[in-house]
């Protein structure tokens, strides 16, 4: 007997854009279903725990979410959503096994505390294993990746309002990188890739050695001047002095504001292998992109969406 089909809905919330993925299990063989993006009047790398009542914002995003759902016409299996790395406080800690958890969670809560004294216990934290290798025995770096509640709950009202309740929310960063390693995966078997998401305001950087997430910064700035200035420093400290040592085998680059100026600009400041990332690299989509342009000229602005459907689906299937 056949199973069933599983229909897994990934939407990313990036600057002023909603982007849509309907990825479809069956038999074995993930298919990218349907792929659609829309521009807002509302701009998502905001604060955005202060429109947790904002019912005019609630009201048009759940709106145009609600549009698309009736527009498919289908059921979804589960759906989930990511928000941009400006969303969340992201710092990278040393932390000991054998201080026990509740010594841990002291130590990340008195961390948030030196940065937001007024209200580090309304933050909800998530912590990710870094492996780095550093003396100190049975110590690993982690990285602690904390959102505000009103942030989630912004995000969870709004689905609410459409019916529908949330399977995963992710960080796109991290959504990007189950994308990378979902269907690159014989790329980076025993390589050390540099995962960089461009978005408005922010560049984010990701190290992954051989499969494993070791290094995580990014950068800020407020114009495109700024912009070329801070990229570039950044490469070049992250070059001589972070990864001098292991190297980089292929720069991985996603996001909305890839141009073909940023990748020119990137491959004259780090000389290495520049590729973007086409998050239906390994997923039967042939139907899909040829009837649709926006897939075949701009992938990359998918691999947020199409990584938290990923990561959905591999939690049900």
């Amino acid at each position: 007997m056949n199973n069933p089909d599983v229909k897994s809905l990934g939407i990313s919330f990036s600057s002023g854009n909603i982007r849509f993925t309907d990825l479809l299990y069956r038999s074995d063989t993930t298919v990218l279903d349907h792929a659609d993006s829309l521009e807002v009047d509302f701009n998502f790398e905001e604060d955005l725990s202060k429109f947790k009542s904002n019912q005019r914002a609630l009201t048009n995003i759940s709106g145009e979410i609600q549009k698309y759902i009736s527009k498919r016409n289908t059921y979804y299996s589960n759906v989930s959503a990511t928000i941009s790395t400006s969303q969340a406080f992201l710092i990278t800690l040393p932390i000991e096994y054998s201080e026990g958890k509740k010594a841990i969670n002291s130590k990340i809560y008195w961390e948030l505390s030196n940065y937001f004294p007024d209200t580090y216990s309304e933050y909800m934290v998530n912590t990710y294993r870094l492996d780095s290798k550093i003396p100190s025995l049975g110590t690993d770096d982690f990285l602690i990746i904390a959102v505000h509640k009103n942030t989630l709950e912004f995000i969870k009202r709004i689905f609410k309002l459409c019916g529908l309740e949330l399977a995963i929310v992710d960080i796109d960063h991290f959504a990007a990188e189950q994308n990378l390693k979902r269907n690159y995966s014989d790329m980076l078997n025993g390589r050390n890739i540099l995962l960089i998401g461009l978005k408005e305001g922010r560049v984010d950087y990701g190290f992954i050695s051989n499969k494993k997430y070791r290094y995580y910064s990014y950068s800020t700035y407020n114009s495109k001047p700024q912009f070329n200035l801070s990229l570039v420093r950044k490469l070049n400290s992250l070059m001589g002095t972070g990864f001098a040592k292991p190297g980089i085998d292929t720069v991985f680059i996603y996001g909305d504001n890839v141009s073909e100026d940023i990748i020119q600009l990137i491959k004259k400041t780090v000389n290495l292998k520049i590729q973007l990332l086409n998050p239906f690299e390994n997923i039967n989509s042939s139907t899909e992109i040829l009837r649709n342009e926006e897939l075949r000229r701009y992938p990359f602005r998918f691999a947020a969406s199409c990584g938290v459907a990923l990561r959905s689906l591999t939690k049900i299937i």
